[in-house]
């Protein structure tokens, strides 16, 4: 598959994670914000183009997918980055 097909699948899944809890923007995974900015969907599309994604992220436990790691919730939650960029 392509990495454009990729790139998609990964912002419907950012999308869906980030409406799931009521965020208006998607956390940045390129290399440049390392998964601590956030921004709307097609600007993070735009990077992750531009730059690519932060390198061995391959569980994506900042956009929803559990991390195998970690076993409970409450660890799982700590792991959600200081965000900045929030506003609307």
């Amino acid at each position: 598959m392509s990495f454009m097909h990729h790139m998609r699948n990964f912002i419907a899944a950012a999308k869906k994670h980030r409406v799931s809890l009521g965020r208006k923007r998607t956390i940045f995974p390129c290399i440049s914000c390392q998964n601590k900015l956030l921004h709307k969907d097609n600007v993070v599309q735009s990077r992750l183009i531009h730059y690519g994604s932060v390198k061995n992220y391959t569980v994506w436990k900042f956009h929803g997918e559990a991390d195998p790691s970690v076993t409970g919730a409450s660890e799982r939650n700590s792991l959600t980055p200081s965000l900045v960029n929030e506003r609307g």
